[in-house]
């Protein structure tokens, strides 16, 4: 068992910059700064525009008493009952300027820097969860034919480092599991309340992250460049362990078509596709010239897209990589810049996967106006995702696997999650 804390808000107004807006503290249009008194024409009609100011928020973190634990896991537990589990197999169609964000879904899912989303893959329930670099696992809910209600959040504390990925399990929607600096992988049942530490490194190494490879096994990396082959249902947990890499691992990605094949991104110079039939030797070296931020296959399994530390995107072909002359010196097929990393207090912008769409990768802009950007394989940016309350960096994005649901994340814990007509 485990202490848990909560956070009780109301819905955050989004708040509007009058600086950004050029207006003074009275909400009137100030001269543009290209352009001196003498040159206005006053004889344009200048309207004021309308300011919208930040409402009193009310917030409450403390530690849940017996009786308001109680409360809440029934709360979460109808949600996540399992009689009323539905996985629709069948994707929506829509358009992506059918996606909006209300006032609603704006919500802090964290209470410190958010590394990682997941989303359920239910569709008849919308849960969302994330980790941060306190420790914590944030999860919030609410029923998808309520999408302008309220959530129902919790925060669980299990890790005592940074929490580094969370999913939820593959084999029972009702768990959820995640990784930690503090070298453990842990277990959480949603409906019993209930964590377990499935498996500790017994050389105190920290846990980057981990993917599923079957509803017995995983992938689990670690910080001193080795991969883990776990089998998290069997008792003990079995582990098999891979020296991959002489450097930090940051990210792991199962080919979503091939199993077996994984790649990795980390400090290296490349990001490295290994095969787990033939773990003697590296299966491809994509060469990126830089260390990366991250690295993942889109949902077709027939291109990786890698974000860089200096500043690019680039797109390898599965095609190409088989028909290399040299399987360890793979160039990208297309190479764009993208601005990856802004400051030290932000999560670098990492390229996700879009399952409902296949070929294309999510990932958030440090342009203004604030917006999510859809890019193909290609990297040609298909579209993007913007709202007057999407108002900070969406560094951390993931979609559902069928809905018209994305939810974009910034280095503050809170989410901004758009949706369309389901």
């Amino acid at each position: 068992m485990y202490n848990s804390t909560i956070t009780v808000s109301e819905n955050v107004p989004v708040r509007r910059s009058r600086r950004l807006a050029n207006m003074d503290v009275n909400g009137n249009k100030l001269p543009s700064p290209e352009e001196s008194d003498n040159e206005m024409d006053t004889t344009k009609d200048r309207s004021v525009m309308s300011v919208v100011y930040r409402r009193q928020t009310y917030k409450r973190e403390s530690e849940i008493s017996p009786e308001e634990q109680e409360v809440l896991n029934q709360k979460i537990q109808t949600f996540f009952e399992e009689n009323n589990s539905i996985i629709d197999s069948k994707k929506s169609i829509y358009e992506f300027s059918d996606l909006e964000i209300t006032d609603e879904n704006v919500l802090k899912l964290t209470p410190d820097r958010l590394l990682f989303m997941d989303i359920h893959s239910r569709s008849d329930i919308l849960a969302i969860i994330g980790c941060d670099r306190k420790g914590t696992i944030g999860l919030v809910v609410k029923s998808i034919n309520d999408l302008n209600g309220a959530w129902c959040k919790i925060n669980y504390n299990f890790h005592s480092e940074y929490a580094t990925c969370c999913r939820f399990d593959n084999f029972n929607s009702n768990i959820i599991n995640s990784t930690s600096y503090d070298s453990t992988f842990c277990t959480c049942d949603i409906i019993k309340n209930q964590s377990i530490e499935i498996f500790k490194d017994p050389n105190n190494h920290g846990l980057t992250a981990f993917d599923y490879r079957s509803l017995q096994t995983c992938l689990i990396s670690e910080n001193n460049g080795d991969v883990l082959l776990a089998d998290i249902r069997a008792s003990p947990v079995s582990i098999e362990r891979f020296d991959v890499s002489k450097k930090r691992i940051r990210t792991l990605h199962i080919n979503p078509i091939q199993t077996d094949e994984f790649c990795i991104s980390g400090l290296d110079n490349c990001v490295k596709v290994w095969d787990l039939r033939n773990m003697s030797t590296m299966k491809y070296c994509l060469q990126t010239n830089r260390s990366c931020y991250g690295a993942y296959y889109n949902q077709a399994g027939s291109h990786i897209m890698a974000t860089t530390r200096d500043d690019h995107l680039m797109s390898f072909s599965c095609n190409d990589m088989k028909y290399a002359n040299d399987p360890l010196d793979i160039q990208p097929m297309k190479k764009i810049y993208h601005r990856n990393y802004v400051n030290r207090f932000v999560t670098p912008f990492v390229a996700q996967p879009y399952p409902i769409f296949e070929m294309y990768f999510l990932i958030g802009s440090s342009g203004y106006p604030r917006t999510i950007s859809i890019f193909n394989e290609n990297c040609q940016e298909i579209s993007s995702l913007s709202s007057e309350n999407l108002n900070s960096l969406a560094t951390v994005n993931v979609s559902h696997r069928t809905l018209p649901i994305i939810a974009g994340g910034n280095s503050s814990g809170r989410i901004h999650v758009f949706t369309g007509h389901i």
